[in-house]
């Protein structure tokens, strides 16, 4: 049965973008299109059997995330997801047989991305899914060539837009349950992936429990300079390391985004791009209900009165679990509607909303994701506090283990201290495709 395609982004059109004050291309797609868009994962088949570890997300949050469209209606409802603003194209590939849907592609190229060893515009894949090879690999050969067809002498992916959201194919930790943001496909998608391309860079994610990590963090409280203990001494150079708080959030999360889009700019970083100002609201607004202040860190140096941050770690509570609870619950056989004002859709939304905020409210959390943590000042030792810190806390919240994720394997000053405090999760791929 031959595997035909759909495209629902139609073509774009010049307007004055809402966000940045600047002019940005529209890109146009029917909320019906982009319903059935955002549904597709529900329909692969590996998803539903007995090796699958996969939650699937709550589906107004999806839609809000993956809608490029910024007309009056569509900013209001289901959302709209201000990275697309600095996008010069952008199409969205439904897959059919027989008129079920059986995959899913993006293809994009951003005006905004960089990348430190090549010079030209680069295209991206996105948002892969596929029933099974052919469908995969029909989906591939269309994206690409539309990519080529726009300019892209470079082609990477696959990624949720960039290392900013999820990146790579996962490849290997298929019995492992994902946590927030942490990519998950079918084993299969490796073979697909692998006739289109070779190795770009691999990403990892390490398991951390009280055992594993406990011997590094005693040598992190034994370690000392000039006879201090390197939290004094930290302190002695005026650093000081605090939690955020809420109620400042607008002006803690600025202080974050300030540190990110710095701290990461770096080669040992692939596929990153710096957060916009609009960009980062979305981002913070959207986590704000899981964060924990005694999981989020801001590291700022003292200068002449003046704080400077100066570093960052930002663990988040496992949202998934609260997502499995509910679906175990409540919607074991759920799969969205195509209404895309459906209630029943709105309704597990809700459910789930309610669920993760009494569990945030009453700490009852087993497992949560490191989601950043770096620091501009390297080689003083803020970065074992942070991970001695997040530990402790841990500790006190009865955490059973902490993923570590998506750390790059071009970023050894991340990868090294993780290898030695957690086993090796997942592994992902980001391939260059031909």
């Amino acid at each position: 049965m031959k595997t035909e395609l759909r495209k629902i982004i139609n073509n774009p059109e010049g307007t004055d973008d809402i966000f940045e004050h600047d002019r940005v291309l529209h890109f146009e797609v029917a909320l019906k299109d982009l319903k059935d868009f955002v549904s597709i994962p529900w329909h692969i088949s590996w998803y539903r059997s007995s090796e699958s570890r996969k939650i699937f997300p709550p589906v107004l949050q999806e839609m809000m995330d993956l809608n490029p469209d910024f007309t009056n209606i569509k900013r209001l409802f289901p959302g709209f997801n201000p990275f697309f603003v600095h996008l010069e194209f952008l199409q969205y590939y439904i897959a059919l047989k027989d008129g079920k849907k059986v995959g899913r592609i993006a293809a994009l190229i951003d005006k905004n991305y960089r990348e430190k060893k090549f010079e030209g515009k680069v295209g991206i894949i996105s948002l892969f899914e596929a029933e099974d090879e052919e469908t995969g690999k029909t989906l591939i050969r269309e994206a690409v060539e539309d990519l080529k067809k726009h300019g892209a002498l470079k082609i990477v992916g696959p990624m949720r837009f960039n290392a900013t959201g999820e990146a790579g194919l996962l490849i290997q930790g298929f019995e492992i349950k994902p946590m927030p943001m942490e990519p998950y496909n079918p084993p299969y998608y490796k073979q697909i992936f692998d006739q289109f391309g070779e190795k770009e860079n691999d990403w990892y994610s390490f398991l951390a429990d009280f055992e594993t990590v406990r011997p590094y963090i005693d040598r992190i409280s034994n370690f000392t300079r000039n006879g201090e203990s390197l939290e004094d001494f930290i302190f002695n150079n005026g650093i000081r390391i605090r939690n955020v708080t809420l109620k400042n959030f607008d002006e803690e999360a600025e202080k974050v985004k300030h540190v990110y889009n710095l701290a990461w700019d770096t080669i040992e970083h692939p596929q990153f791009e710096k957060f916009t100002d609009a960009e980062f609201r979305y981002i913070a607004n959207s986590l704000k209900t899981a964060l924990v202040p005694d999981f989020i860190f801001l590291v700022e140096e003292e200068s002449s009165g003046n704080c400077t941050p100066i570093g960052i770690s930002v663990t988040i509570p496992n949202i998934n679990e609260v997502i499995e609870k509910v679906d175990n619950r409540y919607y074991k056989s759920f799969i969205p509607s195509v209404n895309p004002l459906s209630l029943k859709d709105i309704l597990r939304d809700v459910r789930i909303l309610k669920e993760l905020k009494a569990t945030i409210r009453n700490s009852t959390f087993r497992t949560a994701r490191i989601y950043i943590l770096g620091t501009l000042k390297k080689k003083k030792g803020i970065d074992a506090i942070l991970y001695k810190r997040t530990f402790e806390n841990g500790l006190k919240y009865n955490l059973a283990y902490s993923s570590a994720s998506q750390v790059a394997d071009t970023n050894l000053n991340m990868v090294n201290p993780l290898v030695r405090m957690g086993k090796t999760g997942f592994v992902w791929r980001v391939y260059r495709l031909r």
